[in-house]
């Protein structure tokens, strides 16, 4: 196996740990307000908690491999579209 082989997926399942961290945090911040909300809109809230963990935990990884020294197969594009700025660090 090639050594960028491993790294990648390294990341890849760097993101799953990542997460179950920002997923319990989503639905744990919607879990009080859908209790007030009809069946509907407790599974629309469900929705965008799911989509909203998904994007977070990709863009938080997005973020340190704008960084880091490994590479994620797709993210160096990602990193050039935006300014070195907002991407780095340093802001922090």
């Amino acid at each position: 196996m090639s050594d960028a082989f491993v790294r990648d997926w390294i990341w890849v399942l760097a993101f799953f740990p990542l997460w179950l961290l920002t997923s319990g945090t989503v639905f744990g911040l919607a879990y009080g307000p859908k209790q007030a909300m009809g069946i509907r809109a407790q599974k629309l809230t469900n929705a965008f908690a799911l989509v909203f963990s998904i994007s977070t935990a990709a863009g938080a990884l997005m973020w340190l491999e704008c960084a880091s020294y490994i590479h994620l197969p797709f993210a160096r594009q990602a990193c050039r579209a935006f300014p070195a700025a907002i991407v780095s660090p340093a802001w922090l």
